[in-house]
């Protein structure tokens, strides 16, 4: 029989740690940063080699992919240590592009787990997604949006890949909330 030490030791640590107040806030992890800052070194070498050996589109292409990816590296490495914050009202959502988009919990219908090529998601299922939708400022981040919601069914996607939690503490800490909300009778 294993005693409780033992049995601790199999469970892996949980990075989730509430605030005082209850609510949670889940950063980007920095390890993960890093393969965005070894792409953007990795197009910078490729465009020298390119332009160099003569190769003028193609080390373009690669000059252009080094730009866009050193500026979401930056981005990431500078700005915007936590990703989502959730508590008993809302979720506050930030994307890599845009703002921080807040999500009360009683437009919130479930989540859903989504893979797309090699990236993890987790939706978050709204009732009116069209309504958000219109309410958006940001031109990008409306594209993104309307990108998402003919994807997916909703305009709320967290990547989950670069959060220094895993995917399924997430998702059970987010129905937590969700069936907390739900049980309170406000619906």
């Amino acid at each position: 029989m294993l005693s409780d030490n033992e049995n601790n030791q199999n469970k892996p640590k949980s990075h989730l740690k509430p605030l005082p107040d209850g609510s949670y806030e889940i950063s980007k992890s920095e390890g993960k940063v890093f393969y965005y800052v070894a792409a953007a070194f990795g197009f910078a070498l490729a465009t020298l080699y390119m332009l160099k050996g003569g190769y003028r589109i193609i080390g373009n292409i690669f000059l252009v992919s080094f730009a866009v990816v050193s500026a979401i590296a930056l981005k990431l490495v500078l700005f915007k240590k936590t990703i989502l914050t959730i508590n008993d009202k809302f979720l506050v959502i930030t994307s890599i592009i845009g703002s921080s988009e807040q999500v009360l919990w009683e437009d919130v219908t479930g989540f859903k787990e989504v893979r797309d090529k090699r990236n993890h998601y987790i939706a978050v299922m709204v009732k009116d997604p069209e309504n958000i939708l219109e309410l958006q400022q940001n031109k990008l981040t409306y594209k993104i949006m309307r990108h998402n919601i003919k994807l997916y069914g909703t305009p709320f996607l967290i990547q989950t890949d670069t959060l220094n939690a895993h995917r399924k503490e997430i998702m059970q800490l987010l129905k937590k909330f969700h069936e907390e909300y739900l049980e309170q009778g406000v619906l």
